[in-house]
C-alpha cells in the first residue's frame, strides 16, 4: 500500500481505498467520556450532519468492536477490530472481523474486497493501529466546545497537544483551517 489511496495489489486482485479518519474530539481532545459513550449523545446536530452527510460517502468502516456494538448498523459494511475471530473471519454478511494479533490488515481488505472510500471511526487502539501501519490518508477532526476533563484520547499516550506533532511524524501535515490533515 502506497499511503496516498491509489491502486493496491493484493493477490493478483487491483483494490483502490481511501482511508480517512474520522473524529470529533472534546475541547481537550478526547473522543469519549468512558468506553461505549456515543458522540451523538454530545456532539452538536452540525457535526453529526456532517458525519451522516460523509458516511454516505463510504463503502466501508473500520473500527474497534465497542464503537461497533455501541452503533450497530447491520446494513453497513465493516471491518471490526475483534479478538473472537483468531485471524479474519465474517461475523454477519456484512461485517467482517479481525484480529491484528492473527492477521494482516491487507488480508481483512483482500477478504472483504474493499473498493473505495473507508472510514475509520475509532477508537483510540484502532486510530493507533491505522496510523502505524500506514492506512490514514486523511484525518478529519471536529472540535466539540466541551470539556470532559478525562476520558479516550484520539491516540494511546497523546496528549491532546501533541496530536498534531505526533500525526507529522506519521507523513500527515495540516491541509486547511478546517481541521483536514493529509499527506505531506
Amino acid at each position: 500500500y502506497n499511503g496516498r489511496g491509489l491502486p493496491i495489489r493484493s493477490r493478483g486482485v487491483t483494490v483502490t481505498a481511501e482511508f480517512l479518519l474520522l473524529a470529533v474530539v472534546s475541547s481537550d481532545g478526547f473522543i469519549a467520556r468512558h468506553p461505549g459513550d456515543p458522540p451523538w449523545d454530545w456532539a452538536s446536530a452540525e457535526e453529526q450532519a456532517r458525519f451522516r452527510a460523509t458516511m454516505a460517502e463510504v463503502a466501508w468502516s473500520v473500527m474497534g468492536r465497542v464503537t461497533h456494538e455501541t452503533a450497530l448498523r447491520p446494513e453497513r459494511r465493516r471491518i471490526v477490530f475483534t479478538s473472537s475471530v483468531t485471524g479474519v473471519a465474517w461475523l454477519t454478511p456484512n461485517h467482517l472481523g479481525f484480529n491484528p494479533a492473527g492477521a494482516r490488515f491487507d488480508e481483512a481488505l483482500d477478504v472483504a474486497k474493499v473498493d473505495g472510500r473507508v472510514a475509520i471511526l475509532g477508537g483510540t487502539r484502532v486510530h493507533d493501529y491505522m496510523l502505524e501501519i500506514g492506512k490514514v490518508d486523511e484525518i478529519r477532526l471536529s472540535i466539540e466546545p466541551i470539556a470532559f476533563g478525562q476520558g479516550l484520547p484520539m491516540f494511546s499516550g497523546v496528549a491532546w497537544a501533541g496530536v498534531e506533532t505526533h500525526i507529522a511524524t506519521h507523513g500527515m501535515a495540516r491541509v486547511g483551517e478546517d481541521e483536514e490533515i493529509g499527506r505531506a
